[in-house]
């Protein structure tokens, strides 16, 4: 029995060991899953700039399909996706702003983007008869074909859907297709001074409020459509904007800031303070009913796309600085204290008002490093949260009708996407897209993991990491990771923003191939407080962020998979000023670097004509200035460097890109160039963002060598 029983044993484990073998035979046989590219990361098609008809049930939105962008529309209760335009190439011509008729009817959108200074259109393909942008109608029940109404970069319809508005080079107005316009309706509506720009219809649709800005002060307005005349509302020498409609149309709130004085420009990182006034329209007799701190005013009014609103229950929402963190507040027409709508050590981004008066935010109140979208009703009471924690929500849209929610929704593995919930909370349905690509590699995807660092002089920034498939063993090279801006920040999921979209891809491809990625949220950027947004000595004053470049460094030098010698960084635009500082400063410690658009003389900044001339920089500032410029330092550049950047900039200049590399290549530094003939700074086409990350990842193989160990 023993001896049976001993035989039995080993048979047994005969079995198992041949099993084993043959699990491993067959392992190996098996063919490996094909490596992840970047094409297969951006297959997904990525809807954007979601809008909702006032009084109909009816969404619509943008979606960009590999460089292919079109309108679709969806209606409740279904919310079945409809395709109404058949653009088929990726031609790099955007889609957007979109604006439906209050009953859903009509939506009309703009198709191309804004000249440059000399009257050129973007045109990322170089097509010999160029590209305009111009705005376009079409029925939101797919019943016709897209027509042209007028060059435009905006445009709004009248309450009764009779007529549209066209924001060009002035303000007119048109007919909508097939309709017969009234009477008030011009194509040059507006002549008077400035730079005017509609703002709203009154309630009747009678009156129509704009801003009219002219140059260091601003005013806003009112113009009778049928009487063609205008006035003024409680004029002084101050900057007027954001003008609301009460719901009886009788007043108007706006916002006021100080006039610009002589020589003084706009700074990024300036606060102030802002007063809401509000105006009898009959009279134009306006007074003030709310004052803030004298820090609480400027990022908030810029940062949010509606930064005032009048509810249909009689409160003025605004968003302000005033705790210190970005939030919204209710406030009586009449003055009074503000109301906090959204609260806590965290930030509030878009919102939308109900027609009962509820309000909608996203924000990250749950988890600082997240977006979650939370609910708050009339009534003020405390802010419920209506997504996970570690999720991306944002921008909603109250559906008309009073049942549904709908906003942009992603995780760390699933991409943006339209979804639609109820309003109290409850199930959340992703309509569009509603499945993935069967290429879209959603399980090979990493979660990346977020961390604090804490910098030489006290500073705690932010980050997020990426780390390659357990597959890779012994030490890896790795980079840092910079965003633009400085105003951003990274999140560990897919970017409502598209140019972090990409950038996300971009890291998720890089982690994939053996990099650990770390991306950094340095001081200077957004949704961890207006003292870390406004720390001391940043930019063109001392680039203090750059201490947070060097702990990011310092960390991952000290992890056990990383090889210290092999550690690179790459970032675009504001990102891409701190690859060059880095690569300027540090060659000892960077191996190498990707420095897409970026800026590397803050004093040419200092001149303006470009998004890096936000600083306000004056005369004695300048020195300084270079001293923080990448450009004043190249003496120490030892390090590779591979330069993008597309010849149609219109937020850094390519004459950044042009100086650095001629002084780089004049003292023997391996550089690398990547020109782009007429694209634009943000990569229009996805054929540009596909060469543009196969360059990024050959470029880091070939200096980082993520193969060896």
């Amino acid at each position: 029995m023993n001896q049976g029983k001993g035989r039995h044993w080993i048979k047994a484990g005969a079995i198992g060991v041949a099993l084993s073998w043959g699990t491993i035979t067959a392992a190996v046989a098996a063919p490996a899953p094909p490596a992840m590219d970047i094409a297969d990361l951006l297959s997904v098609p990525r809807p954007d700039q979601m809008i909702g008809a006032s009084d109909a049930p009816v969404l619509a939105w943008v979606s960009n399909d590999q460089g292919v962008r079109n309108v679709w529309t969806a209606r409740a209760p279904g919310f079945a996706p409809q395709k109404l335009t058949a653009y088929d190439e990726d031609d790099g011509q955007a889609i957007g702003p979109l604006q439906l008729s209050r009953d859903g009817r009509w939506l009309a959108y703009v198709r191309g983007s804004g000249p440059d200074a000399a009257g050129n259109n973007s045109n990322p393909t170089s097509d010999p008869d160029g590209q305009e942008q111009a705005v376009w109608v079409i029925a939101s029940d797919g019943s016709g074909k897209p027509q042209r109404i007028a060059a435009g970069r905006g445009m709004q319809f009248a309450p009764q859907g009779d007529a549209l508005l066209v924001q060009g080079r002035m303000l007119g107005c048109y007919a909508v297709p097939g309709g017969k316009a009234p009477e008030w309706c011009k194509e040059a509506l507006i002549k008077t001074r400035g730079s005017n720009s509609a703002a709203a219809f009154s309630p009747d649709g009678k009156l129509l409020s704009f801003s009219s800005d002219r140059g260091d002060h601003s005013f806003i307005g009112v113009l009778d459509l049928a009487a063609r005349t205008v006035r003024w509302m409680g004029a002084d020498f101050n900057r007027d904007s954001n003008p609301v409609w009460s719901p009886d149309g009788r007043r108007i709130a706006f916002l006021r800031m100080a006039a610009a004085r002589n020589g003084e420009q706009f700074d990024l990182t300036r606060a102030n303070p802002f007063e809401i006034w509000v105006a009898d329209v009959a009279s134009g007799q306006a007074k003030r009913v709310f004052r803030s701190n004298d820090h609480a005013g400027g990022y908030a009014q810029f940062a949010e796309p509606d930064p005032l609103q009048w509810s249909r229950d009689n409160r003025l929402v605004f968003s302000s600085e005033q705790s210190g963190w970005l939030h919204w507040y209710a406030l009586s027409p009449d003055g009074g204290e503000p109301t906090a709508l959204s609260r806590g050590e965290c930030e509030a981004e878009t919102s939308v008002l109900a027609e009962d008066g509820s309000f909608f935010f996203s924000g990250n109140c749950a988890e600082l490093d997240y977006r979650q979208m939370f609910a708050v009703d009339a009534k003020g009471a405390a802010q419920k949260l209506l997504t996970g924690k570690h999720e991306i929500a944002t921008e909603p849209v109250a559906v008309a009708g009073g049942q549904w929610l709908a906003f942009r929704h992603a995780d760390a593995r699933r991409p943006s996407a339209i979804a639609v919930m109820p309003r109290g909370g409850g199930e959340m349905r992703r309509i569009f897209p509603a499945q993935l690509p069967a290429r879209f590699p959603i399980e090979r995807l990493v979660e990346p993991k977020t961390l604090s660092l804490r910098a030489s002089d006290g500073v705690v920034s932010h980050a997020t990491v990426f780390e390659p498939p357990v597959s890779f063993k012994g030490k890896r090279p790795a980079l840092v990771y910079v965003h633009g801006g400085p105003v951003r920040q990274m999140l560990p999921g897919w970017h409502y923003g598209s140019y972090y979209y990409a950038d996300y891809a971009s890291n998720q491809w890089l982690a994939s191939q053996g990099f650990v990625v770390l991306a950094l949220n340095f001081r200077a950027g957004t949704n961890y407080g207006q003292a870390f947004r406004r720390a001391e000595k940043q930019g063109p004053r001392g680039f203090s962020e750059y201490q947070d470049v060097l702990a990011a460094h310092a960390y991952l030098a000290k992890r056990d998979d990383v090889d210290a010698r092999r550690i690179g960084i790459y970032g675009g635009s504001y990102g891409g000023f701190l690859t060059a500082s880095a690569l300027a400063r540090n060659s000892d410690l960077f191996a190498a670097g990707l420095d897409r658009h970026g800026v590397h003389d803050w004093r040419e900044s200092a001149k303006g004509g470009d998004n890096s001339g936000l600083w306000g920089l004056g005369p004695d500032e300048l020195e300084l200035a270079w001293q923080s410029s990448p450009m004043a330092h190249v003496d120490n550049w030892r390090s590779p460097v591979l330069f993008v950047h597309g010849d149609d900039d219109r937020a850094v200049k390519f004459a950044q890109s042009v100086d650095l590399v001629e002084r780089l290549r004049a003292r023997g530094v391996p550089v690398e160039t990547l020109v782009l003939p007429d694209e634009d700074h943000f990569f229009l086409r996805h054929a540009t963002w596909l060469q543009v990350h196969r360059s990024t990842m050959e470029f880091f193989r070939r200096q980082l060598k993520p193969g060896a160990d």
